[in-house]
């Protein structure tokens, strides 16, 4: 639902979207290469996933594991170098929200992609007052709302400006 939710707010801001689910794993042969590709032909990405022992699923550490980075010779080419990307995390409490950390650091210094922060993280623990019914925690979803809307300006500063999709990973 976060995921929806960043993804409507960003359509509110005209921009185009479309959803890749990798499904529990392990990854699909016969979907990856299509996949892949619809990852380099997106303008900004917003990663979801669940949050397991305070880490990423393992489906989508597998799908960045395939994910072209380059090297020097290559001019670094990737799909995410330079690329704006958004990362909603889920988990049962919110013990695990420090488990984003590490995939924003491999965004960040392995595919030198800009990372709208801080990132979104949700649990199930139930709010305080709670919600409505019908409503999972308006303050949750007004946060994947204004997530979405910083993805699509953060999209548009990096076209507008060449220099910042110029970033390089670390080496």
């Amino acid at each position: 639902r976060l995921v929806a939710q960043v993804l409507r707010a960003a359509a509110g801001e005209g921009a185009a979207t479309t959803t890749v689910h990798l499904g529990h794993g392990p990854l699909d042969p016969a979907l990856v290469d299509g996949q892949l590709a619809r990852v380099a032909a997106a303008d900004a990405i917003v990663l979801g996933t669940p949050m397991y022992r305070a880490t990423y699923a393992g489906v989508l550490k597998e799908f960045l594991d395939r994910l072209h980075r380059g090297g020097p010779p290559e001019g670094f080419a990737s799909p995410l170098r330079g690329k704006p990307v958004a990362v909603v995390a889920t988990g049962a409490s919110d013990h695990h929200f420090l488990g984003v950390d590490p995939l924003i650091d491999l965004l960040v210094r392995f595919f030198a992609a800009f990372v709208v922060p801080p990132a979104l993280y949700g649990s199930s623990l139930t709010p305080s007052p709670p919600p409505p019914e019908g409503v999972s925690n308006p303050g949750l979803e007004e946060e994947a709302a204004r997530l979405g809307r910083a993805l699509v300006a953060l999209g548009e500063a990096i076209r507008a400006d060449r220099r910042l999709g110029d970033a390089r990973p670390q080496v």
